[in-house]
């Protein structure tokens, strides 16, 4: 089902980026060795993108409260060079780099409420794309670059939408009376993985033909697509502990990635927010004991082998998105 719930004239990404590209002609020409140029930032300060997330493929976005508050940051696919891209007393949290890896959503409170915003490579305005009085949140793009989808409450309840990257052509993908959130699209576009009450779900891309993945009765959450679309990482309670599992695209073969200790407490242990990388290695954000209570940022392969601490700092790291 698709009901259009806004009216404006869609304008692609590409108009959006060609205009920020005419207006800095020589930034765009060596924004590499000009890293403070207009438009451009000093890590602290809010700005256009660094080169870390432009940059080759693999860059990480997360969140992080190191500094006092929740702000997006952005780092090297092996931790190092972590560079903060936001400064506001608001929380600024869940981003996602584009494919190309010139644009970032994320979602903020800046405006009194949750939001989703848009920042660019080449240009320092923050763009409110749903300027809305619910909660809007989770935002991912499609892997054409073109669209974001995202959750919002606006109905009474979480439901999925989809607009445009500029915030034009809102369509509501979902009308359930339940819980429908944190959606992620299938690698060639045509499916979103999404949470509806306490289970992962697959539909198409317009809506229609929601699926049932998981049937387990502890909450199931936050799918994440393997590169190729054969595989969903996502995050279950099923086993006392927030962990992250595995499992076939049509739901077969689901087995937990990050089991604990057996000698620790359930409430010590927590893996979530699963993201894959180009490379099929999956960024998790976890909390155990080796973290001191923080939730820190590792990376694993998708056989549960090499896991790999990757930040270190004071406070929580998460919500990792992988370019």
């Amino acid at each position: 089902m698709t009901r259009s719930t806004h009216s404006r004239t869609p304008t692609p990404l590409t108009t959006l980026a060609t205009a920020a590209l005419l207006a800095l002609p020589a930034l765009v020409a060596g924004c590499a060795d000009h890293p403070t140029a207009p438009g451009m930032t000093t890590p602290g300060r809010e700005g256009g993108l660094l080169d870390v997330a432009g940059g080759p493929p693999g860059g990480i976005a997360f969140y992080s409260n190191r500094d006092g508050n929740p702000e997006v940051y952005v780092m090297n696919p092996d931790g190092t060079d972590p560079v903060r891209l936001t400064e506001n007393r608001a929380a600024d949290v869940d981003p996602d780099i584009s494919p190309d890896g010139d644009w970032l959503v994320f979602t903020s409170s800046r405006t009194g409420n949750a939001e989703i915003f848009l920042a660019g490579r080449y240009t320092a305005e923050r763009v409110n794309l749903t300027n809305h009085p619910a909660t809007d949140g989770w935002a991912r793009w499609s892997p054409d670059g073109q669209r974001v989808a995202f959750h919002s409450d606006r109905a009474g309840n979480f439901e999925i939408y989809v607009m445009n990257a500029d915030g034009s052509g809102l369509t509501r993908l979902t009308e359930y009376p339940g819980v429908d959130q944190f959606p992620e699209w299938s690698p060639d576009g045509t499916r979103l993985a999404f949470r509806r009450d306490h289970d992962v779900f697959v539909m198409n891309a317009d809506g229609t033909d929601a699926v049932r993945l998981t049937t387990s009765p502890a909450l199931d959450q936050m799918a994440a697509w393997s590169p190729d679309g054969e595989r969903l990482a996502f995050m279950s309670l099923r086993e006392g502990y927030c962990s992250v599992f595995l499992m076939n695209a049509d739901g077969s073969g689901q087995r937990n990635l990050t089991p604990k200790n057996p000698d620790d407490p359930d409430a010590a242990w927590c893996s979530r927010a699963p993201s894959w990388s180009r490379d099929g290695r999956i960024y998790f954000m976890s909390r155990r004991p080796s973290t001191g209570g923080d939730f820190e940022i590792f990376v694993m392969n998708a056989d549960k082998t090499g896991v790999t601490r990757l930040t270190f700092t004071p406070g929580d790291d998460g919500i990792p998105a992988a370019r």
